[in-house]
């Protein structure tokens, strides 16, 4: 016990030392601050068993802390730091949810109009699927399918035969490097609606798959290059990559899959080049604070923004549930336009969570008190999303409010 309390202290002092802040070291509230933000962290690691966490703190323009604790690669025994890049997964919902809304703003997209006027590589449907939908998760395009729940209700061995080989295809493509927007959608394009758009809610990553095409025929600019003229250039995002497996990138975490004992493992291989657009980005917590405060100041005007801040259908907005960990899970009840609401959290609270092989992220927003938090881990199965998120949040508002 002694020697794991001695191992924690050094790499505290160690992380200390790594992080990189806004201010001077004589300022007595921010050396509190700074202190106890890595205190907290190092408990996180310690409660959770997450390999390594990283986190970023903006309050206006200052970035009041910078740091990352842990290992960045536990074989290699390499120490996690402020320029670490992890995998944002569905964090990039937002960045690109806010690249939709400024071709919106400019007049070159109509969220209402059939998404086949700017993407004629999706096949028109029974129902007609317009951006809008797209964006709130309301279009009934599918996600994710559980394979093993739909075999163990199929008895033709036809039938049986048809859905394992739709298995292969679409696992397939988790091991694929795609270097465009469209064949991705190869996996989905020709099965029916989950429901006729607008009548009901189902967050699926294949949606924003398919905005991504809405994206390029909007603008007629290549996904990745809009993204970066539109939003990563103009918030100032220098450390937000595209999370190509195949390319050599600095400070690239390893990734770990986190078991409820505590034990880790490799992450299950894959490639998320198929995702980008919905979670394919490897990033910092630095980034992401700066891109919540760019969204809070100049990406988009404020008529815009309030267009992406009501709950999916209309739905009640969730503000009086008991907190939960399911709080990190995107629903109808707390989600509007590529963002999550959590004013249940503070009132005006937005951001997004993110889930991935290898990787949990969440970023916060409170607008009003101009105030960002990001949190990345390299290891599924970490659980702090809102607890320890919140806990940073009350420790900075002792100081700055």
């Amino acid at each position: 016990m002694f020697a794991k309390k001695m191992f924690l202290l050094l790499l505290y002092l160690w992380c200390v030392c790594k992080a990189d802040y806004a201010f001077s070291a004589g300022d007595d509230d921010f050396r509190q601050l700074r202190e106890q933000i890595s205190t907290a962290a190092l408990a996180e690691l310690e409660r959770t068993g997450t390999p390594s966490i990283q986190v970023a703190v903006r309050y206006g323009e200052s970035l009041l802390f910078n740091g990352a604790f842990g290992l960045a690669d536990v074989e290699n025994d390499v120490q996690a730091k402020a320029s670490s890049r992890y995998r944002t997964a569905s964090v990039a919902k937002w960045f690109t949810a806010t690249a939709a809304m400024k071709l919106v703003d400019g007049g070159l997209l109509d969220l209402d109009a059939p998404i086949q006027k700017y993407c004629a590589a999706y096949p028109v449907k029974t129902y007609r699927i317009t951006t809008r939908h797209l964006l709130t998760h309301t279009a009934g395009v599918r996600g994710y399918l559980d394979y093993d729940e739909l075999v163990a209700h199929i008895s033709d061995s036809k039938e049986l035969a048809k859905l394992n080989l739709r298995r292969l295809e679409e696992e397939a493509s988790f091991y694929r490097r795609y270097t465009d927007i469209t064949a991705p959608l190869e996996t989905f394009k020709n099965d029916s609606l989950m429901f006729e758009p607008g009548s009901n809610w189902m967050y699926t990553s294949f949606g924003y798959r398919l905005l991504a095409c809405v994206l390029e025929g909007a603008s007629h600019i290549e996904y990745r290059q809009l993204m970066n003229d539109f939003i990563f250039k103009p918030a100032g995002m220098e450390s937000t990559v595209p999370d190509d497996a195949w390319a050599i990138i600095p400070g690239r975490v390893s990734g770990y899959y986190l078991g409820r004992d505590k034990s880790i493992r490799r992450a299950n291989m894959r490639d998320v080049s198929e995702n980008l657009p919905a979670g394919g980005y490897l990033s910092t917590a630095s980034d992401l604070v700066a891109f919540a405060s760019a969204f809070n100041h100049y990406l988009l005007p404020e008529s815009v923004k309030t267009t992406m801040l009501v709950p999916a259908r209309g739905v009640k907005l969730d503000t009086d549930t008991p907190y939960s960990w399911r709080d990190a899970m995107p629903n109808a009840d707390k989600y509007g336009a590529g963002i999550m609401l959590f004013s249940k959290y503070e009132q005006g609270m937005i951001g997004h969570t993110g889930r991935q092989d290898g990787g949990s992220s969440i970023v916060v927003l409170i607008p009003s008190k101009d105030l960002a938090i990001a949190v990345m881990t390299n290891a599924k199965g970490w659980n702090g999303y809102m607890d320890f998120t919140m806990k940073i949040k009350s420790l900075v508002e002792k100081y700055y409010r």
